[in-house]
């Protein structure tokens, strides 16, 4: 589907039947349909689902995994080009253009949740960044719990004592 231009409806159909098929990789070049979106400069309203939902397996998460995806292989639109360097960064550990808090803004922006929770798992203090009011911070630690490493609960709780003050 992502070799023809599928549409954003189709592609969501389709990973909503199937998952797990955004790492089955083709006959013909051994591509997963993501990198079949960034080969055939899909829009970034395409590679968004097909990225969340990629994002949404562990082995996925990976650095190496992550920067498979490298400009030089694919004429990148320029709002996919954006989302990729700041995965890039991300894995870089380069904050010199973009902050750990910047690119998990820019993710609830473009709402790629799972690249949400992946800035939160490698850097669990950008929650001290975000200013959340309490009454929302039982919600959020229930998501964080659901969605994050163990050792991402932890770290955002070691950064949040205040919470645990009287417990």
């Amino acid at each position: 589907a992502c070799r023809c231009g599928a549409s954003f409806e189709i592609v969501t159909a389709l990973l909503k039947a199937w998952p797990g098929a955004v790492n089955v990789k083709d006959d013909d070049y051994d591509r997963t349909p993501l990198q079949r979106a960034c080969y055939y400069i899909s829009t970034l309203e395409v590679v968004i689902p097909l990225l969340n939902t990629w994002l949404s397996f562990k082995d996925n998460r990976t650095n190496r995994a992550i920067l498979s995806f490298q400009e030089e292989e694919y004429a990148f639109y320029r709002d996919v080009y954006v989302l990729f360097s700041r995965l890039h960064a991300l894995c870089n550990n380069n904050t010199d253009n973009h902050s750990p808090r910047e690119i998990m803004d820019y993710f609830i922006r473009i709402q790629l949740w799972n690249g949400t929770t992946l800035v939160l798992d490698r850097n669990p203090i950008v929650i001290k960044t975000m200013g959340l009011d309490t009454k929302v911070m039982a919600d959020f630690l229930s998501t964080v719990g659901r969605c994050c490493r163990l050792t991402t609960m932890w770290g955002v709780l070691c950064n949040e004592q205040d919470l645990l003050e009287g417990v």
